[in-house]
């Protein structure tokens, strides 16, 4: 007789391997949600913490020297930290919605992360004060904003994502008018700066350009959510 012949055996996946992922997913996306909530409550109470200092006329960036620096230079950190998870995240989500166009996407956002590294590195001191605006200030104005940008056009392709496109294309657009308005409020040269709104300016723009991370974050955790509802649906049938 022949010898029988049989099917090599298929290990099947433990059933707990996509719940585990599913719940390190919806982690990482909870990072860029709570990120910007946390940067903007930490710089508003160092801003109160610390003596003489104006909310009104000085930069977040000038609370990362002198008195309790360390509160806005951990600010940054564990900002930036949170936005590299979070593109992670990301990146595992909108893969399957948007193919490859989803990494160029995290790669935006890990970097408005590596920026605010850079801020931590580089202080806006004197001796350092250059390098903060280029490799700190500058990489995270630029890639946010390219991110707001290029995820809107890409948001489209993703049906009901229509409104979350709009919101990221004004986010962008609403940026560059502030930077541009934060460079003539914060420059000794304009009259803007006699009138003492330069760090009000430059609150509105992180707040306006911070806030899509968290809108942004959140839809995506709750498209994840219902991702997970509807196989768990499918499961029981």
């Amino acid at each position: 007789m022949p010898p029988e012949i049989t099917s090599p055996r298929r290990e099947r996946p433990s059933p707990n391997t996509g719940q585990h992922q599913d719940i390190t997913t919806r982690v990482l996306l909870a990072a860029g949600v709570v990120g910007p909530v946390l940067f903007v409550v930490t710089f508003t109470v160092a801003g109160w913490l610390r003596p003489g200092y104006s909310a009104m006329a000085s930069a977040v960036s000038d609370l990362g020297v002198g008195d309790m620096a360390w509160i806005q230079n951990a600010n940054f950190l564990l900002f930036g930290t949170l936005l590299i998870a979070f593109a992670v995240g990301f990146r595992r989500v909108m893969s399957e919605l948007i193919g490859g166009r989803a990494t160029w996407g995290a790669i935006m956002i890990a970097t408005t992360g590596i920026g605010m590294l850079g801020a931590v590195l580089f202080p806006a001191a004197p001796p350092t004060e250059m390098l903060h605006f280029l490799l700190g200030f500058l990489v995270v104005i630029v890639s946010a904003v390219a991110a707001a940008f290029y995820l809107g056009r890409q948001f489209r392709r993703v049906p009901g994502w229509r409104s979350l496109s709009r919101y990221s294309t004004w986010t962008g657009l609403t940026a560059v008018a502030l930077v541009l308005l934060t460079f003539v409020a914060l420059n000794p040269a304009s009259p803007l700066e006699e009138a003492g709104i330069g760090g009000l300016v430059n609150r509105i723009l992180a707040v306006a350009t911070f806030a899509w991370y968290t809108v942004t974050g959140w839809w995506l955790w709750r498209h994840a959510s219902r991702g997970r509802d509807a196989d768990r649906t499918r499961a029981t049938q």
